[in-house]
């Protein structure tokens, strides 16, 4: 378990790294197209439909990486006031829902993907992206965060509320 658990930090961890350089691409061919528009009159064809993609590719490379370290936004007026088994319960059943869906995700996901494929779907803009380049990154994210989920879920049946080697900002 400890090795699968490994192998999963690094796939999550090469996820983040990817979504780092993509956010940094991103940046730097929108301030590219920006300059060549104000200072030669002429941009980059494909830019902001490249962009679009990159986002989607951005928040699903980068979502298992974010819950791991339970950065995600959540609302625990509830949750905090509640005692500790209790709190532990909800703790749980939402992290088994969040994985239920996630899962659910990844199964359509992966149809519409392979769909796409099977069908030659390409997506009628700027540059003919077939429409798989933009889809495949959704079930791949939808399932690393799935088996996130179930990490936590186990971390919270445990009575572990915190990742204790990440830091947490207290406002």
């Amino acid at each position: 378990m400890k090795l699968f658990g490994r192998i999963l930090d690094r796939i999550v961890d090469l996820g983040a790294l990817l979504a780092s350089i993509v956010l940094l691409v991103m940046m730097l061919a929108t301030v590219i197209k920006v300059a060549l528009r104000t200072f030669f009159n002429h941009g980059l064809l494909g830019i902001d439909q490249v962009s679009g993609t990159m986002m989607v590719y951005l928040t699903f490379l980068g979502a298992a990486w974010v819950l791991r370290r339970d950065g995600h936004v959540s609302v625990d007026i509830i949750t905090s006031n509640l005692p500790a088994g209790a709190q532990r319960v909800v703790m749980v059943a939402s992290s088994l829902i969040g994985a239920a869906v996630c899962f659910l995700l990844t199964w359509f996901a992966t149809k519409a993907v392979l769909l796409s494929l099977s069908r030659g779907i390409v997506v009628a803009a700027e540059l003919e992206i077939p429409r798989a380049v933009n889809l495949w990154v959704i079930p791949l994210g939808c399932f690393l965060l799935g088996l996130e989920f179930l990490r936590r879920t186990l971390r919270f049946y445990r009575g572990e509320f915190a990742i204790s080697d990440t830091p947490r900002l207290e406002a």
